[in-house]
Formats: structure tokens, sequence, C-alpha cells
């Protein structure tokens, strides 16, 4: 019974274990005088005593500082009438409004900046004016050529629908066929068909001049295939060992039965080269383990400007350490890693990506499909600061 009581003078919360103690609020004592006068001494009724004091101008001034959005008063004491000049005549209505429109047919037309809309006219017609003064003298016969220069549409009579009857069925096919263009019946032409009708150049064997060829396909344009990369990487690889300087560029490109091995001995030869400015392994079939010797290529090379893995199994993760190993020299300009197995590369790896790219003052393109906008946005601003950072770079080159 003792622990349910509740002591006299304390505030317990709900949630609250312990009590709170409320202090009574503390009294104050108000000011009775102010400026040494008793406050029931400036009551509204010495008001109109202080009025009665003011001067003409005092009470104008007074009177011109009340709001004029204020709303108890009336709108003759919002506005007061400040003018003091005298009239200059007596008013007239008809006179003001032909000054007005005098004036305004005077004025210049002002620039209009709208988009062009076809039949739309603004400002003042140009009408061009005979010898004499008066308008619409060459103009109109101008306009007038031009009517008569104008093609006169075509137009049949025919009383009976027999005659037309009897003009369909006599007229050959490829007349047919551009009569269907112009009607626009492009439902039964083919694309060729319809645009050659519209356009009045007539029908051909090449696009057909019958409805039979409707649905027939246009066989496409014979392209040859891509030649066989013909690189011989031993000999590429025993150029790079001896120090061959013109051997700037290795290209596998769709190079699938070279084995991973000697894939990998191509990297390693390639990280120990000094002039090696470009590698090209796009579909290649090459996973990770082939990925991570390119880690170490652009950890220690500081030759290679360009490289090209597209067409891939390269996954996010070791994507984003070649990217992460490119700054250590920070030699590396362009990186093409798109169409790799995995498309998606999560918005983790994209962020590393990212401030990989942000932090390389040498790359200027980037091969990577980003999915979040913040990546993409970001990657860009980054790739322009490096280009214009390279462009004031050869302008203080070709100025000193």
């Amino acid at each position: 019974m003792a622990a349910n009581m509740i002591p006299v003078g304390k505030s317990f919360s709900y949630y609250a274990e312990e009590a709170t103690l409320t202090a009574a609020p503390a009294s104050r004592t108000q000011p009775s005088k102010l400026y040494g006068r008793d406050l029931r001494d400036y009551d509204d009724n010495d008001l109109e005593t202080l009025l009665g004091k003011l001067s003409t101008d005092e009470l104008e001034d007074l009177n011109n500082d009340f709001d004029p959005d204020n709303s108890l008063l009336p709108p003759s004491q919002r506005c007061k009438d400040q003018t003091t000049k005298e009239p200059t005549g007596p008013y007239q209505r008809e006179k003001l409004l032909n000054y007005l429109e005098d004036a305004a047919k005077k004025e210049a037309d002002w620039e209009e900046c709208v988009p062009y809309s076809p039949g739309v006219k603004r400002g003042t017609v140009f009408t061009e004016k005979d010898e004499d003064g008066t308008p619409g003298g060459t103009g109109a016969s101008v306009s007038s050529k031009k009517a008569d220069q104008a093609p006169m549409p075509i137009e049949l009579d025919l009383d009976e629908e027999d005659e037309l009857d009897t003009m369909l069925v006599s007229a050959p096919e490829r007349d047919l066929v551009d009569l269907a263009g112009i009607l626009g019946m492009h439902n039964v032409l083919n694309q060729n068909q319809y645009y050659n009708a519209v356009k009045g150049k007539g029908q051909d064997d090449n696009t057909g001049t019958s409805f039979n060829n409707v649905v027939k396909a246009y066989q496409p344009r014979a392209v040859p295939d891509e030649g066989e990369n013909l690189t011989d990487v031993e000999d590429v690889m025993k150029k790079i060992e001896n120090g061959d300087e013109s051997l700037t560029e290795v290209n596998i490109n769709n190079m699938k039965r070279i084995s991973k091995e000697r894939i990998r001995s191509l990297i390693n030869s390639a990280a120990k080269s000094k002039v090696l400015t470009k590698l090209s392994m796009s579909n290649t079939a090459i996973g990770d383990s082939e990925a991570r010797e390119l880690v170490t290529l652009l950890e220690e090379s500081s030759s290679i400007k360009v490289l090209n893995i597209e067409s891939n199994y390269v996954t996010p993760e070791v994507l984003a350490k070649l990217l992460r190993a490119a700054l250590k020299n920070q030699s590396l300009i362009e990186f093409h890693a798109e169409n790799q197995r995995q498309s998606v590369l999560g918005n983790q790896i994209e962020m590393d990506i990212m401030m990989s790219i942000e932090e390389n003052e040498s790359l200027l393109r980037v091969g990577v499909a980003f999915q979040s906008m913040e990546a993409r946005h970001r990657v860009s601003e980054a790739l322009e600061r490096n280009y214009e950072r390279l462009r004031l770079k050869r302008l203080g080159k070709t100025t000193s």
C-alpha cells in the first residue's frame, strides 16, 4: 500500500519512474510607471490634446504615415492627393484618347521573341508603294504574278460514274499504284512505292509496278564479314621481349581460340614494354583470372593509353579494381569494358568506379554502362574537367 501512495505536492509522468517536482510560477511585479509618469497618464484621453498641439505640417506628415493597405481606413484616407501642381487646362477625354492613339502608331514595333508559326502575321505588314506614294502598286502586281504562276490543281469533271469505272478498268496497274499513293492508301503499297508516288518520281522495276509485291521483303545489302584476326601472338611476345619500338599496338580482338595461358603471358609481356600504348582484347572470352593480370599491367606500365576488354566475362568487382589500378600512374586515356556477362554492376560498384574516375586526371573516355543517374552525371562531369584541363594545357603550350 505504501508503494502506491503519491506524495502530496509532487506530479508524476505517465512513462517516468521518478517523481518530478512542480515549482510554483515566480511572481513578477509589473512596473506601474514609465518615464517617471504613471501608466494611467498615457490613456487615450490625452490623444486629442496631443493632436491639438501639432502644427498643420506635422498633421500632414502624420496623415501620410498611414498604411495604404489598411482596410480599416476609407479609400479617401488611404491614398491622399499629394499633387501640388495646378492643372494646365480643362480635361478633354476625346483629345487625350486621340493623342494616345497617334503616339502608339508612331512608336516602333518591339522585337517579339516567339517561335515562328506559318500563316500568323505579327507587326506591321509591309506593302510596297508606287512612285506617287499610294500603297498597293507594285506589291499588288507582284502578288498577282505569283498567283498567275502558281500551278493549277488537277480537276476531273466526270458527269457519269460509268466513265470513271471505264477509266479505272482500262488504266495500267503502274498508274493505279501512283493513284493509290496520291490518295494516301499506304497500306496496299510498299514504302518505296508510296514515297515515289508522293514525290512524283513514278514507279520502276526496282520498287515494283504492281500490287503483288506488297508483302515482299527486300533483300538486305550484302556486307562482307569481318576478316579473321591473323595476329601472331608468339611473334608479338618476341617483339615485346626484344624491345621493338615499332610495336605500339596489340590487337587480339575476336580470337577466341587462343588459350588463356597464352593471353596471360601476353599481358605479362605487355607490362614490361615501355612503348606499347594500345591493347585491344575484345571478344576473347577472358575472365577474372586474366583481368587480374591487367590490374598488374595498369599498375606497372606507364605507357598504356587505351585498354579495350569489351564483350568478355569480367565481373564488376574486377572492373572496379582495374580503374582503381589506373590511379597509380594516371596515364590511361581510354577504357572500354561494355557488354560483359553481368550487365548490372550494382550501386556499390558504380559508386566505387565513379570515385576512381573522379580522382583520375587522365581519363577522357570510359565505356562502362551505369544504371545510376548520379554515377552517369558525375562521371560525365569528371571527363569534362579532364578535357578542359587538357585544352588549357594545350593552349598554354601554344602561347608560350
